[in-house]
């Protein structure tokens, strides 16, 4: 089982002095720009959840620079067979343009590899076409579009690259290997977004890794509201307390309520990391 501790900080500032000194979140990496942009749109679609994040994988995948298997990078492109990776969206925009110079016309671009010949009228312009957000989107679209036709998101997903059958199967299968374990990440992320919103209301200031397979998130939680869990049945400590009983693996029957403290402001550091004898 995974060892969740939770320890909480109360600072006696004002919230305006909390803002002033605590710099600014970092700007998220291209990576997690695809990831938050695809996340969006299969919520916003009612998609299987994974199997978009899977499909991105399958076609704009590369190695994460963190470390953590590989994900969708937004600034991809592929032509005339080719898989191209740039560090910027500038870059990638002026290689689609290279391209269409030399009368490419077949290219795939972003996190989701939508291809401007047979989508024209997807993105206005290039810009729009690598905006992960607008990218993520359309492709979201696109395959419930597929579903509506086929009744079947393993075949909407083989379509998605080619209804073509011999070109779509195989496809396919990269996409079916990919969505287990797409849709085993993000339900372990959304637990964890879960705890951390019953116990700030949202409020997250910063949330980083640590460790291979901890996170640590520092939570600003306002004087007089109410946190309220409705999560994971697992025991955690706010400032020594026992605030969530165990479940046994299943959400607590009722809602377990608990004022904030009492202070102006409480700036609360919630990390996870795994346990010893975490099966694998």
């Amino acid at each position: 089982m995974r060892r969740v501790v939770l320890a909480a900080t109360a600072l006696l500032v004002t919230g305006a002095a909390a803002r002033a000194e605590r710099p600014a979140p970092p700007a998220p990496t291209p990576a997690q720009l695809c990831r938050q942009a695809i996340q969006a749109a299969e919520t916003e679609q009612k998609l299987p959840g994974g199997l978009l994040h899977a499909i991105g994988t399958v076609e704009a995948g590369r190695p994460d620079p963190s470390g953590k298997g590989v994900t969708a990078w937004p600034w991809t492109i592929n032509a005339e067979g080719q898989g191209r990776y740039f560090d910027s969206k500038e870059e990638a925009i002026a290689a689609v343009e290279a391209l269409r110079a030399r009368g490419v016309k077949l290219i795939d671009v972003g996190c989701l590899q939508v291809n401007l010949y047979h989508h024209p009228q997807a993105f206005p312009d290039l810009q729009a076409a690598f905006d992960p957000v607008a990218n993520a989107r359309y492709a979201a679209l696109f395959l419930k579009r597929l579903y509506g036709q086929t009744k079947s998101w393993e075949q909407a997903a083989a379509n998605y690259h080619s209804a073509t059958p011999e070109l779509g199967d195989a496809y396919r299968q990269l996409v079916m290997a990919a969505w287990p374990a797409m849709a085993a990440k993000l339900a372990e992320e959304r637990r964890r977004e879960a705890l951390v919103t019953a116990w700030s209301n949202g409020k997250v200031v910063e949330a980083k890794p640590i460790g291979q397979n901890g996170f640590q998130v520092v939570a600003m939680a306002i004087r007089g509201g109410a946190a309220t869990a409705r999560g994971p049945g697992q025991p955690l400590l706010l400032m020594g307390t026992p605030v969530l009983r165990p479940g046994n693996g299943k959400p607590p029957v009722a809602p377990t309520r608990r004022s904030v403290n009492g202070r102006q402001v409480m700036m609360m550091e919630l990390a996870e990391m795994p346990g010893a004898s975490r099966p694998r």
